[in-house]
């Protein structure tokens, strides 16, 4: 096998462990060009694509929590990373409750937004569809049921459904939080960077679904805007998960995106970081998780019915 051959061979395989992808479909796009050695999962086009995607992935960690099943980390089975409108294979079971809590609402108590500022879905040609209603970006949803309709959430008191009210348009709270994610700030001073890691982690879910190999659920959080983090109570350890990440491509440079990692703090072996922005990846090691994994499975599960 010549070096170039090996090299096409390590992307698609790179790429079908990454997403889930058919491994002979990720050697079409080795063939083309779309994949490559040094980064075998294509990137989102453009900056708006790279700040939605990085928007879905940041704002499920929260309400997930440590609530997931089956190993669907951010909810998700698998995606095909188009650079443009990429598809996210959604769990079967956690589809409706997802798309809820993306969908933007103003929270009375909390005097902010629940949800992706600026998203929508919206069905088109027989596809459901998040979409960015301030730009282009967008994704595909994927439901094994081909009949498959996300059941939308009932009004709520004390939350008003900004997705009802401006169905088509930004409103005003949705155009300040989104400046806010986009601007500079003490803790991102470098926002471009922080939407090109998340956007790459919603890219790789496969990768990250290792964290859950054990029990089938992890627990995801974020500090504020910077960092997503998740962490596992055994399984898997943390350093091989950011390996197979790095060698996914996960900090590999963008074009016009200052990639390199801030120096205000060491590496670590078990921290990705591009500019300000970290995936933390942290496995416990606990010794009494094997106690509860069956009790907990059931009460995630009941949480979705």
């Amino acid at each position: 096998m010549s070096k170039k051959q090996s090299n096409r061979q390590r992307a698609a395989d790179l790429c079908h462990k990454a997403t889930d992808v058919g491994h002979q479909q990720c050697m079409n796009w080795a063939d083309q060009g779309r994949v490559s050695r040094r980064q075998p999962v294509p990137d989102a086009a453009t900056p708006n694509q790279r700040r939605f995607e990085a928007l879905l992935a940041h704002h499920l960690t929260e309400p997930l929590r440590d609530s997931q099943l089956d190993g669907a980390v951010l909810g998700l089975r698998g995606v095909v990373p188009d650079s443009v409108r990429p598809t996210l294979h959604l769990h079967p079971a956690m589809a409706s409750w997802i798309v809820a809590k993306l969908l933007p609402c103003f929270d009375v108590s909390y005097g902010g937004i629940r949800g992706v500022p600026g998203l929508r879905l919206a069905h088109t040609d027989g596809q459901w569809m998040l979409v960015d209603v301030g730009s282009s970006a967008a994704v595909r949803l994927k439901h094994e049921d081909p009949d498959w309709r996300p059941t939308l959430p009932e009004r709520e008191g004390g939350m008003t459904a900004i997705w009802r009210d401006a169905p088509t348009r930004l409103s005003r709270v949705e155009r300040q939080e989104i400046a806010g994610w986009a601007s500079e700030s003490p803790s991102v001073s470098r926002p471009e960077a922080r939407d090109l890691l998340f956007s790459r982690v919603l890219r790789r879910p496969l990768l990250i679904n290792a964290a859950a190999s054990s029990h089938g659920w992890a627990n995801t959080y974020n500090h504020h805007d910077e960092d997503i983090v998740v962490e596992w109570c055994c399984g898997t350890p943390a350093v091989e998960i950011a390996a197979e990440l790095r060698r996914s491509g996960i900090t590999a440079p963008a074009e016009g995106v200052d990639a390199r990692p801030t120096y205000s703090r060491d590496p670590h072996p078990e921290r990705i970081d591009i500019g300000d922005a970290s995936l933390v990846l942290r496995c416990l090691d606990a010794n009494w998780c094997t106690r509860s994994a069956e009790r907990i499975a059931a009460v995630n599960r009941r949480k979705y019915r």
